[in-house]
């Protein structure tokens, strides 16, 4: 009996300790929202880049502006002088793609018998449309013959398209000129300048500069020609369409 009474006064043992339930890292949760935030924001603009519409103009200067910058990573490197005696020149605004233009013209030439004779040479700045004087002129006169003018003007029709710098240049072969004028270099110039005035009268509005270089280039032509061949190009007049843009006239 007394041992009975002992156990029923003896307290019941504690329940066991339990460990502390662990708590779940959640530090990096927020990469999650930033994630989705960021996916949102990429859809946000290819959708905006999918409804506009690409100005070809821009795309133009954009890639000949890259074009500039790559030639000058390429292999080929061009003796620099070391002292420049010229104020640097800012990068020009670059006009519509040479490649382009040299196609159209040769297409434009091929379209107009008077102007059968004229060339098309492609250079890495600039392009050479090179109209032989005996298709424009009579001899020893700087008045555009008829059937001339009207082959110039339609080609001023196709150039006034375009947004690059023109320069018109005269040319004439060493024979001393038969004509009122001194020497060959005045008549050279105004040959420059009535073709630069054909491509104004058809709508070319920007600035058109003409020189006049009488046969100071008349050296530099192909040796392999002939001397009838080398007078015959030797007079002539060079349209000299640059890659950069052209100026408006003030």
């Amino acid at each position: 009996m007394k041992a009975d009474a002992q156990e029923a006064q003896t307290p019941p043992a504690p329940p066991p300790m339990l460990a502390p339930p662990r708590r779940k890292d959640d530090s990096n949760a927020w990469m999650v929202t930033f994630t989705d935030l960021v996916a949102l924001l990429v859809t946000f603009f290819v959708m905006l880049f999918a409804m506009s519409t690409v100005k070809i103009h821009d795309w133009q200067n954009l890639t000949q502006s890259l074009r500039q910058q790559l030639n000058t990573v390429g292999d080929t490197q061009t003796a620099v002088p070391l002292l420049r005696m010229d104020m640097p020149s800012p990068d020009a605004a670059p006009g519509t793609d040479l490649d382009y233009l040299a196609g159209l013209l040769r297409a434009q030439l091929a379209n107009a018998p008077v102007l059968s004779g004229a060339s098309v040479r492609r250079e890495q700045d600039r392009i050479f449309v090179s109209l032989p004087a005996s298709l424009l002129f009579e001899g020893g006169d700087y008045a555009l013959a008829p059937s001339a003018a009207r082959a110039v003007f339609e080609l001023g029709g196709v150039l006034r398209n375009i947004s690059n710098r023109i320069e018109v240049a005269g040319h004439a072969d060493p024979r001393p000129p038969r004509s009122r004028y001194p020497s060959n270099w005045e008549l050279s110039l105004l040959r420059a300048h009535s073709v630069a005035n054909a491509l104004r009268e058809a709508g070319y509005d920007g600035r058109v500069i003409a020189r006049g270089y009488g046969h100071a280039q008349f050296d530099a032509l192909p040796a392999d020609l002939t001397p009838r061949e080398r007078e015959a190009v030797g007079r002539r007049v060079d349209l000299v369409i640059h890659s950069s843009a052209r100026e408006a006239l003030q």
